[in-house]
């Protein structure tokens, strides 16, 4: 059995402007309070593979504990946030993104439809019988999370919860299939997608 991990990234500075946003101050402590707890998890990192979302607010949650075990973090572009709709500009992503929350899977264009796909299919080929790892840590975001979530429960609406900044949702993927073990810590009511 493998262990994969998805960890949703830190607070992020966003901006209507800005397509790829950094943490902010409190996102960069919540990522150093993150890889303490995974210190106590998994000491030195043994067995544990590091993937990250290309994207900055990502990739900038994963470095605390790369550092910390001296490992690579490897970039995955399947693990990046759902793509949105051909030609929607920047500014209007965060109201689609706040319209999507209530919708389901199959009213979603066939591009994000290929987006959740190649996750899940990517989330599957972890399990290589005698790999060196036994959990595979993906720093990632909300949407990732939802998508596999819902996949797994065989949902079809988009939101399955709301998974609070760094919080550790848990899998097991055995013989090709893949389970939820522990769905991560849900973030407050207020400002949800934050």
């Amino acid at each position: 059995m493998h262990q994969i991990i998805l960890i949703r990234h830190g607070e992020a500075a966003k901006s209507p402007n800005h397509a790829d946003p950094g943490l902010t101050n409190l996102g960069q402590q919540q990522a150093q309070l993150l890889a303490e707890h995974l210190q106590q998890q998994f000491p030195d990192g043994r067995g544990v593979r590091l993937i990250s979302s290309p994207k900055s607010r990502a990739l900038q949650t994963a470095m605390p504990v790369a550092v910390q075990w001296n490992k690579e973090i490897v970039q995955e572009p399947r693990s990046i946030e759902i793509p949105s709709p051909e030609g929607l500009p920047l500014a209007a992503r965060l109201d689609w993104i706040r319209a999507l929350l209530n919708q389901q899977w199959d009213q979603l264009t066939n591009t994000q439809r290929l987006w959740r796909r190649e996750m899940i299919d990517y989330l599957l080929q972890l399990e290589e019988p005698g790999d060196e790892y036994h959990t595979t840590l993906i720093f990632c975001h909300f949407m990732v999370i939802n998508s596999v979530v819902a996949h797994i429960r065989n949902d079809l609406n988009v939101v399955q919860f709301h998974p609070n900044y760094t919080s550790q949702t848990r899998l097991n993927l055995q013989q090709g299939k893949l389970t939820v073990e522990e769905l991560g810590q849900q973030k407050a009511i207020d400002n949800l997608i934050q």
